[in-house]
């Protein structure tokens, strides 16, 4: 004889999870907002540092040409400096002429390069007085970055092991009602509690058919056996409720924050950051208190199913 089988460990943990989920997820928007408070600020100085850097390779940039003229004058002095002085008086003269020339030329280069290194000097001093500050709030906004990703990646392993807990209970209570109700082995597979969340596309809608058809088969087996009284009569509002918070949050919010904190687009610039993660902690708080209070009824009504098995025509 098949019997009804107890899920509530599956369901409680899940409940548990969401618990978990939900302190990751405020911990994870506290250390973000840190993160952007530090990263307004680096937004607001990178245009000075950008100006900064342009002038100081706007200085250095004349240096390779000073340099390579200076060298080139170098090295013809010291080739017509080791070059035979012709026998002919007329050609020693041009050749002496040529060397003087060659010397007044070289020291006029040797002044311009000096003159570009000068403001080379004084324009890497003025870079580094913008360069130190602006080098100091990268890196802080490098590490406060690091610690938002370490935090929202713990809460993404939480929600992802939140899921397979949601689909291992649904599975059973799957199961648990092809037992007590024989027309349910027409209806879905148990396979589609975890196949459901899997598939791309599919996702957006399956989970919640699949959880709907076992909470409004559950209540109305229960109804008919009189072993409840109909007390929720907004079941399908609540479950499109859970459903729909769950889309916002784990998908819609996502993207806005994302938009707003990481991209330096107009909701980087309209949008109060504080107000989104606020938002944000408020769509995470609301869907996961539904879920947990659909998964506390639905726990419940399991409980009752397990509880008076006797009264089911068991096969």
């Amino acid at each position: 004889m098949k019997k009804i089988t107890q899920n509530a460990p599956f369901g409680k943990l899940a409940m548990l999870v969401n618990v978990l989920i939900l302190g990751m997820f405020i911990v994870s928007m506290v250390c973000m907002l840190n993160f952007d408070k530090v990263n307004v600020k680096l937004v607001k100085e990178t245009p000075g540092y950008e100006v900064a850097f342009a002038e100081l390779r706007k200085v250095e940039s004349p240096r390779r040409q000073a340099q390579a003229d200076m060298d080139y004058y170098a090295v013809k002095l010291d080739t017509l400096k080791n070059r035979a002085i012709p026998a002919d008086r007329k050609k020693a003269k041009e050749h002496q002429e040529e060397i003087d020339r060659t010397i007044h030329t070289l020291a006029g280069k040797e002044a311009e390069l000096a003159d570009v290194d000068a403001a080379i000097r004084m324009q890497t001093m003025l870079f580094e007085a913008v360069q130190v500050p602006f080098d100091d709030l990268t890196k802080q906004v490098q590490s406060k970055k690091t610690t938002f990703k370490a935090m929202l990646w713990i809460t993404i392993l939480l929600f992802v092991g939140k899921v397979l807990l949601f689909a291992a209970w649904t599975h059973k209570s799957l199961l648990n009602l092809r037992i007590t109700s024989p027309w349910m082995t027409k209806s879905t597979s148990p396979y589609w509690a975890y196949l459901g969340w899997l598939i791309p596309g599919y996702n957006f809608i399956k989970p919640y058919t699949v959880f709907a058809e076992i909470y409004n088969e559950t209540t109305y087996i229960l109804l008919d056996k009189k072993l409840k009284e109909d007390t929720d009569n907004n079941s399908d509002f609540n479950l499109g409720l859970w459903w729909g918070l769950l889309i916002v949050s784990a998908l819609v919010m996502p993207y806005i924050i994302n938009a707003t904190f990481f991209n330096e687009g107009p909701m980087f610039v309209k949008l109060s950051h504080t107000g989104v993660a606020v938002t944000a902690i408020a769509f995470w708080t609301f869907y996961l208190l539904q879920e947990s209070v659909l998964i506390f009824r639905g726990l419940k009504m399991n409980q009752i199913l397990f509880e008076n098995h006797p009264k089911f025509d068991l096969p």
